[in-house]
């Protein structure tokens, strides 16, 4: 009489393989935890990131869009290093030509950037902290200034370049903003002061 095998696993090789397979999966779950942690981590960098790109983008909008206008009228820019307000056709909210003010509030170690305009009268746009914030002017004589004041018959209205820079908790911001607008001569704003035969 011969003896037969009985089909299937001995209990050894089914205990084997159980091991086997709760490696896999235990080393498949890390792979999958580090996997959404790493993008996680990235939906974050890229949210800070497109957040940043819009503070600056902001700030460079309307600022490069400043206009000088007379000073019994809308005005025209003036500055310290830690305010700047001046005339542009492009506001953030308001529409038309509307006076802008972009300043710090708060201590020197904890300030933040604000912005205002006809339609709104405090927006917060970079929270802070912001440490060692401040506003600087490029003028035409190639120099650096602190603060930026011309006088009525000054022919130079408007800086070159503004520049503003501050640290924060994840690194330097450095925005500098060139001023295109070639502003026109106040006597030739005056329409009283104009030929009348035209």
């Amino acid at each position: 009489m011969t003896r037969r095998h009985a089909a299937g696993f001995s209990l050894l090789e089914a205990v084997v393989t159980l091991v086997i397979v709760s490696l896999l999966v235990a080393v498949l779950m890390q792979a999958l935890g580090h996997a959404l942690n790493l993008r996680t981590r990235l939906l974050r960098l890229q949210g800070e990131a497109r957040t940043d790109f819009l503070q600056e983008a902001w700030f460079r909008e309307t600022v490069g869009a400043a206009q000088a206008d007379l000073d019994d009228a809308l005005g025209t820019m003036e500055g310290g290093r830690d305010a700047l307000s001046y005339v542009t056709p492009v506001p953030l909210v308001g529409q038309g030509m509307s006076q802008v003010r972009w300043w710090l509030a708060g201590s020197a170690d904890e300030a933040s950037l604000h912005y205002a305009d006809n339609a709104t009268p405090d927006l917060i746009v970079v929270p802070g902290p912001l440490r060692d914030a401040s506003f600087s002017y490029l003028g035409r004589d190639g120099t650096w200034r602190d603060s930026w004041k011309p006088e009525p018959a000054d022919p130079e209205r408007l800086p070159r370049l503004v520049r503003f820079e501050a640290t924060t908790a994840r690194g330097r911001l450095y925005w500098l903003v060139p001023l295109l607008s070639d502003p026109i001569p106040p006597a030739l704003l005056r329409f009283d002061e104009v030929n009348s035969d035209l």
